[in-house]
């Protein structure tokens, strides 16, 4: 199991990007590698940002600084697999010391597997760190501490019904909260399930059928009163029929995919319904021995749209909108020991607000670009620099912004 990354130090999509692209080739070493199933490690970045609050006009910079204490495990008992990836964050910023902050990530699970045709997984995903500013839907820009708490649980249960054709139930969690009360309305808490059927000919090809019932509960969606400080609900029930499918195109080329028919319903306050169809493609390709590409496509609505990441910062959870996303990443290895690396993204968001009976429509078109470059001195000891930008144009001036981000980490990792 790899090691997880820091989380970002930096409320900006740039610097996401700059921690999760600049840190991802730096833990190439996995624990399992080796006979000892544990590892420790530190990491240190540090970076120049610009346009800290993503402002489109007064830009402040900053400098920060992100202090990190790794650790995990990857150890098999018998047919079972226990793993775990942790780290801690302190981050320090040079001139905007009110957003000094503390934060973690926490991946956890245990794969299982009994002597008949029973198996499956259950593993948990938490983090904690700073917000992103001037993340738009219907947001007004703030300029103070906002931190944001994210909590996942997720189980798979799968029977093999024969040799080429298993049943397979999932099932998850979700929540987010923000300690700005600005952020509200982007609070929700999601619990969903599937059921369906897989077909696997061969280890090239697998074809699935699902089900999947999906219920979205926005607490603080409405603020009623601004002295009471009193909001409504919102609850949306969301039905899908999914057919995935995944494909190896050769030994350097793999497809995968999932269209969605479904509609989304408004079951209590305000927003929107929405039937149509919805869905995802990556295309993972490695022409060479040096060279990994990774491109995927997204369409979706809702809820769902925050989990698919633009510039390495997850989209906002305003139910209200269609969002169609584009990512492309590249690797190439110079040498054993150094590496490149680059990113492409965009998305572009359509909204529908109602607000006394009149509907507005509104849309955000968001870019980010990012190089690096990688050297592992050793196998534990690893040092790389990257470089970002990110971009914002919408049809709301106060949302449009640019920014980008420099700098270099270090890291060490002992197991």
């Amino acid at each position: 199991m790899l090691p997880l990354r820091p989380r970002a130090p930096a409320p900006l999509a740039q610097i996401a990007l700059f921690s999760s692209a600049l840190l991802a080739g730096a833990f190439s070493a996995p624990a399992h590698a080796e006979a000892n199933p544990y590892y420790i490690g530190a990491a240190l970045n540090l970076s120049h940002v610009s346009n800290i609050y993503r402002q489109n006009s007064s830009a402040n910079n900053d400098t920060v600084s992100t202090a990190s204490l790794l650790a995990g495990l990857d150890q098999r008992f018998g047919r079972q697999r226990l793993f775990a990836d942790a780290s801690l964050q302190a981050n320090r910023y040079q001139s905007n010391s009110g957003l000094n902050n503390r934060g973690y990530t926490l991946k956890a699970g245990l794969d299982w597997d009994t002597v008949e045709r029973l198996s499956g997984s259950l593993s948990v995903n938490n983090s904690r760190s700073l917000a992103n500013y001037n993340i738009g839907n219907g947001v007004q820009p703030i300029f103070k501490k906002n931190v944001e708490d994210n909590k996942q649980l997720d189980f798979v249960a799968r029977l093999g019904l024969a040799t080429k054709i298993s049943m397979e139930a999932q099932g998850g969690l979700r929540s987010r909260r923000f300690t700005a009360q600005e952020y509200a309305r982007l609070e929700f808490d999601q619990k969903r399930a599937s059921l369906g059927l897989y077909y696997r000919p061969s280890s090239d090809l697998s074809v699935g059928l699902a089900g999947r019932l999906t219920r979205d509960e926005y607490p603080r969606y409405n603020l009623v009163s601004p002295i009471t400080g009193s909001y409504t609900a919102s609850i949306f029930e969301r039905k899908d029929l999914d057919l995935t499918s995944r494909v190896v195109l050769s030994g350097a080329s793999t497809v995968e995919g999932r269209i969605s028919s479904g509609r989304s319903k408004l079951k209590l306050g305000q927003g929107l319904s929405f039937s149509g169809i919805t869905g995802r493609v990556s295309w993972l390709w490695q022409p060479t021995a040096r060279w990994n590409l990774s491109s995927t496509f997204s369409r979706d609505t809702g809820l769902e749209t925050s989990f698919f990441n633009v510039g390495g910062n997850s989209l906002s959870s305003d139910q209200n909108r269609i969002n169609t996303g584009m990512q492309f990443s590249a690797s190439y290895e110079l040498s054993a020991k150094l590496a490149l690396n680059a990113g492409f993204s965009t998305s572009k968001t359509d909204r529908r607000d109602e607000f006394l009976n009149q509907q507005n429509d509104s849309y955000d078109r968001d870019k980010s670009f990012n190089l690096g470059v990688r050297w592992a001195y050793s196998r534990g000891i690893q040092l790389g620099c990257q470089y970002s930008k990110a971009s914002r144009d919408s049809s709301i001036a106060v949302y449009v912004f640019d920014a980008d981000s420099y700098g270099c980490y270090g890291q060490i990792i002992l197991n």
